[in-house]
């Protein structure tokens, strides 16, 4: 007796030290229930205290990767992590576009928790330019919102601002992270209807949260892949995502990572 299982691709960067990326999403698509294919947009060498070296994958090797995961086994999700030039950018969007992907997850790598800018202007502007219009969402941080909509945010009701004009700006869903506010960690969620969605949590004490973008990003993918909506694909990606934290997993010099297989120990 054969079985299957919904494919979702990640198109991001790899971690040396496993703990975000590519091996991130690889480890949590495993844990969600679904099964994780890879197209690689950078090499990084990296640990929890910080990247020594970055080198871009060609873009047509990226475009080879795209395509062949499509030609064999069509992903019914695609999350995007780490895009650092524009050329990965558009070459994201055209095989995108070409094989008509669908449920596309989009987090916006551009802005460190330090407030550094992590990716240049025009790679910015392809991203919103190219990128935000055929995703299902986009899920910013508090630096990255604040980027992207010229505004600080100072509370909760700033994040429902800045989510609503992401979503009418960019014509797709946009999940605010509330993970580097004052509060407690709750997100917003504003959808292209203008439907307003706040999900609830609970700050864990935990100083090991590398990865944390790439594994609810990818969680969300999966969530859709398995056919979750939106606002539900969200709250069982913030379950898993808290699971991983509350493991306390302790590992590395600096922010380490999380347990993404929490739910199997």
């Amino acid at each position: 007796m054969s079985t299957t299982l919904p494919a979702v691709l990640a198109i991001s960067g790899s971690d040396s030290s496993g703990g975000a990326g590519m091996q991130a999403d690889l480890k949590t698509m495993l844990a969600c229930g679904v099964f994780g294919m890879s197209a690689i947009t950078a090499l990084t060498a990296q640990n929890t205290t910080g990247v020594r070296s970055i080198q871009d994958t060609k873009p047509d090797i990226l475009a080879d990767e795209i395509d062949m995961v499509f030609e064999d086994i069509p992903p019914v999700a695609v999350k995007i992590g780490m895009v650092s030039s524009a050329d990965i950018i558009n070459v994201i969007a055209d095989r995108l576009t070409a094989h008509h992907a669908t449920n596309i997850v989009l987090d916006p790598v551009m802005v460190a928790t330090s407030g550094a800018k992590l990716i240049s202007d025009d790679a910015i502007a392809a991203l919103t330019g190219r990128l935000f219009g055929m995703a299902t969402v986009v899920t910013p941080n508090i630096p990255e919102a604040e980027a992207l909509t010229d505004t600080l945010i100072h509370d909760q009701e700033d994040m429902e601002t800045a989510a609503r004009r992401i979503s009418e700006q960019y014509g797709c869903a946009a999940l605010v992270k509330g993970g580097h506010g004052t509060e407690d960690a709750n997100d917003v969620l504003a959808e292209v209807d203008g439907t307003v969605t706040w999900f609830d949590g609970v700050r864990i004490n935990n100083p090991n949260t590398h990865g944390t973008g790439c594994t609810l990003s990818s969680a969300i993918a999966s969530y859709l892949a398995l056919g979750d909506t939106l606002p539900k694909a969200i709250k069982h990606a913030k379950k898993y995502l808290t699971g991983a934290l509350k493991a306390q997993l302790d590992l590395g010099h600096g922010s380490g990572p999380m347990d993404h297989f929490w739910k199997y120990r």
